[in-house]
Parts: structure tokens; C-alpha cells; sequence
């Protein structure tokens, strides 16, 4: 049996389940989120976002109770989930400096899908069914390996074809 290089595995499309493809990201950065983004779909969801001084307390407006407005708190290491279209989002990526995980779909999520509980196949089944999805990306703040998980191969080939994304040295 052969013995696979991993870099084999780097920036290529991997079908990891039926219909369901990956490439894994050679160090990319935030940079490459300009090239992912397609117009077409109609959000972005960024998943386990953090605010930039996490360590640090810090005064946010906060929902403390459903009953009631706002509250004005000191707070830190806050994590939480946000969907923006995609005409709001565009604006934000070239400031965007730490890592990202985030997804573009048609549709908004129903509230019981959970990322931080449903993974591996079923994750990508209602991701498909339930929002339409056209990409998961996952890039790391640090430097490290990155991912895209898509069900539309085209999509990603596009990715691959594209001569504006130097593929040895990932933006």
C-alpha cells in the first residue's frame, strides 16, 4: 500500500462522505474569505465568535433576561453565533484579522441546529436540507490548517481554478 504524502492532501478537493467534498486550507488566513463569498447566497453565518479583547472585562449591552431590556454589564470571554446577509458582511471581511468559522446559506438555520452539538454527516445533511449552504470554513487566528467543506464540487473546482488565488501561499 502507498504511503500518502499529507501535503498530498493540501489544497485539493478530498470527498470525505457522499456528495460532500473538502479541501484543506495551506495555512490560509482571512484574506482568502474575498474569494469564497458568492453573491448569490443570501447570508453569512459566523459560528463561536469572539470579541477581541476576550480576557479582558469589558462594558457590553447584554440580554440578562428574556423579560427584560438590556442590561449594561461588564463582561468577558463572551462566545456567540451572528448571521448577517451577505451585503453586510462583505463590507467587514477586509478588517477581519483572527480566525473565523463561519457559513454562507440561503436560508436562515432553525434554531435547534446547534453546531457546537451536531457534527460529522448529520451536521452536513440539515446544513444542506434545512439552510441550503454553499460552503463551512473553518481558518484558524493562528497559523495553522484551514477547511472548506462544500456539497457543490463545482464550487470548490472554481476555487482551485482561480488564477487571482496563489495556492502556494494562501492569502
Amino acid at each position: 500500500m502507498k504511503e500518502v504524502d499529507f501535503k498530498e492532501n493540501l489544497n485539493c478537493i478530498k470527498e470525505i462522505s457522499k456528495g460532500r467534498y473538502r479541501i484543506i486550507l495551506d495555512f490560509a488566513t482571512t484574506g482568502i474569505l474575498k474569494y469564497l463569498i458568492r453573491d448569490n447566497y443570501k447570508y453569512v453565518w459566523v459560528h463561536n465568535h469572539t470579541t477581541s479583547n476576550g480576557f479582558h472585562w469589558q462594558k457590553y449591552s447584554l440580554p440578562i433576561m428574556e423579560e427584560m431590556q438590556n442590561l449594561n454589564v461588564l463582561a468577558k470571554g463572551l462566545k456567540f453565533d451572528f448571521i448577517l446577509t451577505t451585503e453586510e458582511f462583505k463590507p467587514l471581511m477586509s478588517d477581519w484579522k483572527r480566525g473565523i468559522e463561519m457559513i454562507q446559506l440561503n436560508q436562515l438555520p432553525p434554531d435547534y441546529l446547534d453546531l457546537d452539538k451536531i457534527k460529522g454527516n448529520r451536521r452536513y445533511e440539515l446544513l444542506e436540507s434545512e439552510c441550503d449552504y454553499l460552503f463551512e470554513a473553518v481558518i484558524p487566528s493562528a497559523t495553522d490548517y484551514g477547511m472548506l467543506v462544500s456539497p457543490d464540487r463545482t464550487y470548490l473546482q472554481s476555487l482551485l481554478d482561480n488564477p487571482e488565488i496563489d495556492w502556494e501561499k494562501l492569502p
